[in-house]
């Protein structure tokens, strides 16, 4: 059995106050020992898609770990920054499979497998997400923009424009006071209600064409 189907990720996001420790825990499902590197990286948003850089203000206590057949392991996801966050800061805790050394003395070939939680450090008093909608066009393509203004991020599954998904990737976060820009292609259709699934409610608002 590969890595990819004996190693469970869990829970599927982290959020909690500055001050607090995260934990995430790795299961082997398999029947084999499984190696895993853990890395944190600062999360942001450019030009409407993530952004992912080194970061010393977040650790993940132990960077590599093994886990035995039928174990579990708990990491730890330290923020060590002394001042609270403006709001909300964002980050993603990155698991990547090892290949086996057996595996790669024989040549064989195993898939790099790669697992990506979101992990957020709030002030308490930091505002909830509010999202804006319109319509933008960039080097000749469309674009569905929902901008957050909010402190706190918000995860939207199944965006749609008039009814149609907006591009492949219609789902993903938006992080406090960013923008994500979901492709449209070419063409933009004459409705522009938009409606998504959030983690709190259904969403449904008209963008704006600009």
């Amino acid at each position: 059995m590969g890595f990819a189907s004996s190693l469970n990720v869990s829970p599927v996001s982290l959020e909690a106050p500055a001050q607090q420790t995260l934990t995430l825990t790795l299961r082997n499902t398999g029947e084999r020992p499984i190696t895993g590197q853990v890395r944190v990286y600062a999360w942001t948003l450019v030009d409407g898609e993530d952004d992912l850089n080194e970061t010393s203000v977040v650790n993940v206590s132990p960077p590599l770990v093994e886990i035995q057949p039928g174990a579990d392991y708990t990491l730890r996801v330290v923020r060590s920054a002394g001042e609270p966050p403006s709001g909300e800061e964002a980050y993603c805790v990155v698991v990547d499979g090892v290949p086996e050394a057996a595996a790669r003395r024989s040549g064989v070939v195993q898939l790099a497998m790669r697992w990506v939680v979101p992990a957020f450090f709030f002030d308490p008093v930091a505002g909830q997400a509010r999202l804006s909608w319109s319509v933008v066009r960039k080097n000749g393509e469309a674009f569905l923009s929902a901008q957050n203004d909010g402190d706190r991020a918000i995860k939207l599954v199944n965006v749609k424009l008039g009814g149609k998904p907006a591009g492949k990737e219609n789902s993903g976060w938006v992080l406090g006071h960013s923008q994500r820009l979901f492709a449209l292609g070419k063409s933009v259709p004459a409705n522009l209600r938009v409606t998504a699934a959030s983690g709190k409610e259904p969403i449904s608002a008209t963008a704006e064409a600009k």
